[in-house]
């Protein structure tokens, strides 16, 4: 299957790498990408002061070996785990075991986390919310997908086709939006905390076989 993808960057993308990217990213590093042209649009105005550019690709998953995420406590411990947030050395021991073949993967597929996110999932590793609660809050987010390509294969399968430059309006626009989706949920989280706030384990509570499941 071929996919058409975007990278939003300050910069021009045309040869990508698969060992790029930021330490502690969600899935590890590697080059990140969506098939949601507003989603890259948004991460390309993340830095105010630079320019902001949405390269366009083609990626044939035909060979390519996948993991994919839902929305669950498998991809929260996964990007708490990639992220340095996992204090608890039990815990931790069973991630590290569950994710040691993760470099056989070519490319990992799953939910965006941001900054939305992460105030709920801060919340939850704190004890401070149940997972119900903090699930519930992560759905209605309406979270887009991105895809980590990871290997030299993901990347061989990777053609540049072009890219757009976006205008300071658009930046501006992508921006603000990010702020206005966080206002959005942060009242969505009074109605989830008064129905779900007592509903469900918290996050010390959870046992082996809701990590390793």
């Amino acid at each position: 299957m071929k996919l058409i993808i975007y990278h939003g960057s300050t910069e021009i993308i045309n040869s990508p790498k698969h060992s790029g990217g930021r330490e502690f990213s969600d899935f590890g590093l590697g080059f990140y990408v969506t098939t949601n042209i507003e989603m890259a649009k948004s991460w390309a105005s993340r830095r105010r002061g630079k320019p902001a550019y949405v390269n366009k690709y083609m990626l044939d998953t035909e060979g390519l070996a996948s993991l994919t995420f839902d929305l669950d406590i498998h991809w929260l411990l996964f990007i708490a785990f990639n992220r340095g947030l996992i204090i608890n050395e039990e815990i931790k021991t069973i991630l590290v075991d569950k994710y040691k073949n993760i470099d056989d993967y070519d490319v990992i597929i799953g939910p965006t986390a941001d900054d939305r996110m992460f105030d709920t999932l801060s919340l939850f590793f704190s004890n401070s919310i149940t997972l119900d609660h903090c699930l519930k809050a992560l759905n209605s987010m309406n979270l887009d997908i991105q895809y980590n390509i990871k290997s030299s294969k993901g990347i061989s399968s990777t053609s540049f086709s072009n890219y757009i430059e976006l205008d300071d309006m658009e930046k501006d626009y992508y921006a603000n939006e990010v702020k206005e989706k966080k206002n959005i949920m942060n009242k969505k989280m009074i109605f989830i905390r008064q129905k779900y706030g007592k509903s469900g384990r918290f996050f010390d509570e959870l046992q082996g076989d809701d990590l390793n499941g």
